[in-house]
């Protein structure tokens, strides 16, 4: 299978794109989810290994561990990898801005500043109030 492809629904698995997209979107994740969640059952390595990247997405080598969970997954059952192309398909048009529209995505904890923004007209500044203003 395509690895950028896996890479791609591991990613999305693990940061639960759903949040933010349109019903249609939604819909589309939730069946590329229960799709691998089927897929999954009965295989301690692949629940524990979708299970930790939920947890941590911005823990590369849990990301890797389900990349390769889903690669493996695929690999064995031509019936999943087909099912999986197609649900990724479906889902794929939903993460992408396009029209001008705008897609923002933050995932993992932040430690500071983030600006989700399309057109800004001027800048943008952050400061930190002093004592005497808090």
């Amino acid at each position: 299978m395509d690895q950028e492809m896996v890479t791609a629904i591991a990613v999305a698995l693990a940061t639960k794109a759903a949040e933010g997209l349109s019903e249609g979107g939604r819909a589309a994740f939730e069946a590329l989810a229960r799709l691998v969640q089927r897929a999954f059952q009965g295989r301690a390595s692949a629940q524990a290994a979708l299970t930790g990247a939920e947890a941590d997405p911005a823990d590369e080598t849990r990301i890797e561990e389900l990349q390769q969970e889903l690669a493996q997954t695929a690999a064995e059952d031509p019936a999943f990898e087909t099912d999986l192309r197609g649900a990724w398909r479906e889902l794929a048009p939903h993460l992408t801005a396009s029209g001008g529209a705008v897609a923002n995505n933050v995932s993992g904890t932040v430690e500071g500043n983030v600006v989700q923004a399309r057109d800004v007209y001027g800048g943008i500044s952050f400061s930190t109030p002093s004592r005497d203003e808090s």
